[in-house]
């Protein structure tokens, strides 16, 4: 199905054959089928989805996602059992935030170590930039709207000046001035060492 949700609803897809996948190999392929922020929602949007997937045969629908698009394909495999529909619906886990976990089945989200790698990467690229100029502090701004596993896996992989974190800031209910003061501290503290450079490493939820 394309573009996620609204494909299956839209009766929208495409068969994956050889000849398509050789257009993506080597690639990722994350553009092949597209992604969405459609959710299944409505009682039409329900009974359509229901619909294609028996008009096309389907055995089986894998739902590849966060925990919007599994609590949506949790939903959907209900309406599929009540309706008597023979479509199972499978979902499998897939988000860079490392906020979905199934311990011990399902440790850590794939998605998650690759973001994480190639973040670190770049960290530690302007890290490296940053030690040879000297005179600059960079802020990286990283995914993670409500948590921030990735910022605090890339700062243990990389080590930057400094880390903030959304959950520490809502739990010390920490204000805009004292991330600011506590910022300022640091660069101060690294200036009196001869030391006027640095990183630091926020989420965007922040």
């Amino acid at each position: 199905f394309l573009d996620g949700p609204h494909g299956i609803f839209s009766g929208s897809f495409v068969e994956v054959t050889k000849e398509l996948m050789d257009g993506f190999r080597n690639t990722g392929g994350f553009d092949m089928l597209g992604s969405g922020r459609h959710k299944i929602e409505s009682e039409e949007q329900f009974n359509n989805s229901m619909i294609v997937c028996q008009t096309i045969g389907l055995d089986g629908l894998v739902v590849i996602g966060g925990d919007d698009s599994n609590t949506n394909g949790a939903v959907l495999a209900e309406y599929f059992k009540a309706n008597g529909c023979k479509t199972k619906v499978v979902g499998a886990p897939k988000t860079i935030d490392g906020d979905l976990k199934c311990p011990p089945h399902i440790p850590i989200s794939f998605g998650f170590d690759t973001a994480c790698k190639t973040y670190a990467q770049l960290v530690g690229n302007v890290a490296v930039d940053a030690l040879s100029s000297q005179k600059y502090y960079h802020l990286v701004r990283l995914m993670g709207r409500a948590a921030s596993n990735i910022a605090l896996e890339v700062a243990l992989l990389t080590r930057p000046n400094a880390c903030l974190l959304g959950e520490e800031v809502s739990r010390e209910s920490q204000s805009l001035k004292d991330i600011t003061h506590d910022l300022t501290d640091m660069i101060e503290e690294r200036s009196k060492l001869g030391k006027h450079y640095g990183v630091i490493v926020l989420p965007e939820g922040l």
